[in-house]
């Protein structure tokens, strides 16, 4: 899949980006841990190209914490910390005050850990 994803555009790069992060909390809210660890590894693999594009991939990860899936927000902010603090940490803020589920329990985790310096972006 990483040969494939170093050939691909931004736009499809962000198309796998959302889809494997919404079927990833799909799968994590229904309890389904492989679904979930195949999807993660899929966002894991955009994400890492999509950094290594510069500004235009930066770009396209903080257009998708405005995605209308509040999953693929998570993931997107998760990410973005690394270089715009500010508007990932008010995104999980917001998460994490939302419906209790997995979304809100992961945005509250990733800010806990976060805060006390315990997330590297390699």
């Amino acid at each position: 899949m990483q040969e494939s994803l170093s050939r691909a555009s931004i736009q499809e790069l962000k198309s796998t980006y959302e889809e494997a992060a919404s079927l990833h909390g799909r799968a994590s809210a229904s309890g389904n841990h492989r679904a979930a660890n195949a999807q993660y590894k899929r966002i894991a693999t955009a994400w890492r190209e999509l950094r290594g594009r510069g500004d235009e991939g930066r770009s396209t990860l903080m257009e998708l914490i405005r995605s209308g899936n509040p999953a693929v927000r998570a993931w997107a902010a998760s990410h973005v910390l690394e270089f715009a603090p500010e508007l990932a940490e008010a995104e999980l803020e917001r998460l994490a005050s939302g419906p209790p589920g997995v979304t809100r329990l992961d945005a509250e985790v990733t800010l806990s850990e976060w805060r006390a310096g315990n997330l590297r972006f390699d």
